[in-house]
C-alpha cells in the first residue's frame, strides 16, 4: 500500500509544455553539425529523416618525380609525399572520405589520374606542380580536361601559386608543393571550400582573437602574410606566440594557429590585439 507521501501528486514530475522546445523555436538550423544531442532533441521534436549534405569524397594527388607514397622504399633523391597525409588527416578531420594517390610527373599519367579523379570524387585537390614552368603540368592537364579557372596564384604568402576553378561541378584546388605554401593555401582557400561544399554553417577556421606575444614583420605591403603560431591562455587572455624561422615541417606541426599581416602592413607591433585562426587548443 502506498502512503500519501509516495503517491505522485497533481503536477510532480510533469515538465510544462514547451520547456524543452518553445512554439516557434528552431531546433537545428541548416549547416548545423548533428551531434548525438542534436539528434536527441530533433527524435523527441518527432523527426525521424531529416535532409543533410553529404560530406564529399576528396581526392588529393601528389605530383612530381621526387615523391614517394609513405610506407615505400626511399630511393636517393626522393622524399615522402608529406604534403598528401597532411591534407588527407585535415579532411578526415572533419569526417570526409579521402583518396589519396602519388604520380610522376609524366603528362600521361597526370592526365589519366585527374580524368579518374575527377570522375569518382565531390573535389580534388592536386599538390606541387602548381607554377608556371615547363615542369609545371597540372593546370595545363586540367585545362585540357575541360576545368574552367577561375584564378591561379594569389598575393599571399605562403601560399600565392595557389589556384581554383571548377571541372564541371567539381571543384579542383591546385596547391603548390612546398609544405608551407602547400598547407596554407590549403587552410585559407581549399578549406573553406570544402567546408561550404559539405554544407558547414561555418566555412574556414574559426577565428579569435589574441595578443602578439612579439613583434612580427611581413615581407611586402602588396600581400597578406601568413605566420604559424601557437595560442595559449593566461591571465590577460589569450596570446600569439610566432613560430617565427623553426624548421618549415616543425613548425607546421608545433602550430595550433595562423595569425596574419595583412596587405598594406608589414608589421604587428608586440601586444596587438589580431585575430587569428585557430587549428587546435
Amino acid at each position: 500500500i502506498l502512503s500519501a507521501e509516495n503517491t505522485a501528486g497533481a503536477g510532480r514530475n510533469i515538465m510544462p509544455l514547451g520547456t524543452d522546445v518553445a512554439e516557434g523555436q528552431c531546433v537545428a538550423e541548416k549547416g548545423r553539425r548533428i551531434t548525438p544531442g542534436l539528434a536527441g532533441i530533433m527524435a523527441a521534436a518527432g523527426f525521424s529523416d531529416i535532409p543533410v549534405f553529404k560530406l564529399p569524397r576528396v581526392a588529393i594527388i601528389a605530383t612530381g618525380d621526387e615523391v614517394v607514397a609513405p610506407g615505400k622504399p626511399l630511393p636517393p633523391g626522393k622524399l615522402y609525399a608529406s604534403n598528401m597525409v597532411t591534407l588527407g588527416a585535415f579532411c578526415r578531420t572533419w569526417g570526409m572520405d579521402v583518396r589519396l594517390n602519388t604520380v610522376e610527373d609524366n603528362p600521361d599519367k597526370i592526365h589519366s589520374t585527374l580524368e579518374t579523379a575527377l570522375a569518382s570524387s565531390d573535389a580534388v585537390i592536386t599538390s606541387g606542380g602548381a607554377w608556371t614552368g615547363d615542369r609545371d603540368l597540372v593546370a595545363k592537364i586540367l585545362t585540357d580536361l575541360g576545368w574552367q579557372k577561375a584564378f591561379h596564384r594569389i598575393r599571399i604568402g605562403p601560399g600565392k601559386a595557389v589556384g581554383f576553378g571548377m571541372a564541371g561541378a567539381v571543384p579542383v584546388f591546385i596547391l603548390p608543393g612546398g609544405p608551407p605554401s602547400n598547407l596554407m593555401g590549403f587552410l585559407q582557400i581549399a578549406l573553406p571550400g570544402l567546408h561550404v561544399l559539405s554544407g558547414a554553417g561555418q566555412a574556414g577556421l574559426p577565428v579569435v582573437h589574441a595578443r602578439a606575444s612579439s613583434e612580427m614583420r611581413g615581407r611586402a605591403r602588396d600581400w597578406t602574410q601568413f605566420v604559424f603560431g601557437k595560442v595559449r591562455s593566461d591571465e590577460g587572455g589569450l596570446r600569439f606566440d610566432s613560430l617565427g624561422q623553426m624548421a618549415r615541417l616543425q613548425s607546421m606541426a608545433d602550430a595550433t594557429a595562423v595569425a596574419r599581416i595583412p596587405e598594406g602592413r608589414t608589421r604587428i607591433a608586440e601586444g596587438e590585439v589580431i585575430p587569428i585562426q585557430v587549428i587546435s587548443f
